[in-house]
């Protein structure tokens, strides 16, 4: 197939990839409101610049070291139940941030997050690679980024756009809390792991 062939299989027409590539879009809607909308809300709590990195911190910190297990173990027990819990985590966190007051429960929900994101986020491209034909599988990891990384994008201006809307800088917390339970049970419902 063309590039644009695959890309048209991958995006409209085969169930695993849709779901695969739809997850990866949704899940960069929680990067962009740790790294957008976050900073601004601890601000509008009163705390201090020290206090919202430090919290802010901890996401990424553990982010990044739970990755060393998270990998190794979809190794074992398979990529669909970490992505489908980490989805699920990180949108049970994001939702737990606006309903919390507090410096030591935020860093919590901080840490749920980023363990949240350290199951899914290098779960997600394995298991294109494992569906993925060897001869299609630079190509379909291509257009799993180019959905993954548009999630920036997309993320950052429906936040906006609800923001602004509402007057409210709570709304895109909901509303990326949501996307993400509904993305985790679409991967749940199409995602079989079984190659192309």
């Amino acid at each position: 197939m063309t590039l644009s062939q695959l890309f048209r299989f991958a995006s409209l027409q085969h169930p695993q990839l849709i779901a695969l590539n739809q997850a990866g879009l949704v899940e960069k809607f929680t990067d962009a409101i740790v790294w957008i909308f976050l900073p601004v809300f601890f601000l509008s709590q009163s705390l201090s610049l020290i206090e919202a990195s430090g919290i802010i911190a901890i996401y990424g910190v553990v982010w990044g070291a739970s990755q060393l297990i998270t990998g190794a173990l979809s190794d074992k027990i398979g990529r669909k139940v970490l992505i489908v819990w980490g989805m699920w985590l990180c949108g049970l966190g994001v939702l737990a941030l606006p309903l919390t007051h507090s410096v030591w429960l935020w860093s919590i929900e901080s840490a749920i997050i980023g363990v949240g994101m350290a199951m899914l986020y290098p779960n997600l491209g394995a298991a294109v690679a494992d569906i993925a034909p060897v001869q299609q599988r630079a190509s379909l990891l291509g257009i799993y980024r180019f959905w993954r990384d548009l999630g920036y994008a997309i993320g950052a201006l429906l936040m906006g756009i609800l923001a602004q809307w509402s007057q409210d800088v709570l709304t895109p917390f909901w509303m990326v809390g949501i996307a993400m339970l509904l993305s985790g049970a679409w991967v749940n419902r199409y995602f079989i792991a079984i190659p192309i």
